[in-house]
């Protein structure tokens, strides 16, 4: 796992990672790692030994509903979590892990809000994306994750997992969902341009969990769809039946939230996870850890 991979310290980077006695800070759009006294100032020319401790992985999107299940499993993994995102404010819920993840607001689109943090990461996750217009689908899905690879590997980090989505085989989707789906491809396309060694994009389906709706209520939709995957795991030759059109998504089975987690997890720092696409089946064996 993360314990393989040789952290990567660079001269000018910043020391995020320790200086999170007070994990909730919200650090403004407009930081700047090169202005004196910026967080991704760096103590290298001061005399003092370079940063030490738990390994840090930064999350993109980290305060959604897959993004807060991948800091969670990240946690429990060891790391250290930085995660960024436009608010820069935690999830709705009070679970006690929220404290020890370092919550940094930042515009994806805009590296310079941001690339402080990257060096001496051992991996970045992306879980960004959303709908909406055409435009806002290919800004959210498709420019925001390019942007954070980008950045991500002109920093040193070594490994990168973008959590993507699977299209189903029917007719007429790309043409109704064409924002969310150029913008999709052209994330992949950038990770595997720059992690051709160390990119993994993962393709979930339908992911279910318990999601927040407020501080206090959640909406329970393993209930429907937790007995759904289980039923498609018996289905003789489900995966065949998959790529047929316009019933193909049928037989497509839904995920966990815990499974996405723990493969997002394991594809950003674990070299044993193989580069490229993680489908949805491959993911759905993480559900069974």
């Amino acid at each position: 796992m993360w314990s393989a991979l040789r952290i990567v310290q660079q001269q000018g980077a910043a020391p995020s990672k320790l200086s999170r006695a007070t994990r909730l800070v919200v650090r403004p759009f407009s930081a700047d790692a090169s202005a004196a006294g910026a967080p991704g100032a760096s103590a290298a020319g001061s005399g003092q030994a370079p940063p030490s401790g738990p390994p840090t992985v930064v999350v993109f999107g980290g305060r959604g509903f897959v993004g807060s299940a991948v800091c969670q499993e990240a946690l429990k993994q060891g790391l250290e979590v930085v995660s960024v995102t436009p608010s820069g404010t935690p999830p709705l819920t009070r679970a006690p892990w929220v404290d020890r993840v370092e919550w940094v607001r930042a515009n994806a689109l805009e590296p310079r809000t941001y690339q402080h943090l990257l060096p001496g990461a051992v991996a970045a996750i992306s879980c960004v994306g959303g709908f909406g217009s055409t435009q806002q689908m290919l800004q959210v899905n498709g420019a925001a994750n390019a942007a954070a690879i980008a950045a991500a590997r002109a920093a040193g980090v070594p490994r990168f997992a973008y959590v993507s989505a699977h299209m189903p085989p029917v007719p007429g989707f790309e043409q109704l969902m064409e924002g969310y789906v150029k913008g999709k491809r052209q994330a992949e396309e950038e990770l595997a341009r720059q992690y051709p060694d160390g990119g993994v994009a993962l393709r979930p389906w339908i992911i279910y969990g318990d999601r927040a709706v407020s501080s206090t209520i959640q909406l329970p939709l393993g209930l429907l769809f937790g007995p759904v995957e289980q039923l498609l795991k018996r289905v003789p030759n489900a995966r065949q039946l998959a790529d047929t059109p316009l019933a193909g998504a049928l037989f497509l089975p839904p995920v966990s939230v815990r499974a996405v987690a723990r493969a997002a997890v394991a594809a950003a720092t674990d070299d044993s996870v193989p580069p490229g696409v993680m489908n949805v089946w491959d993911i759905e064996k993480y559900g069974d850890a």
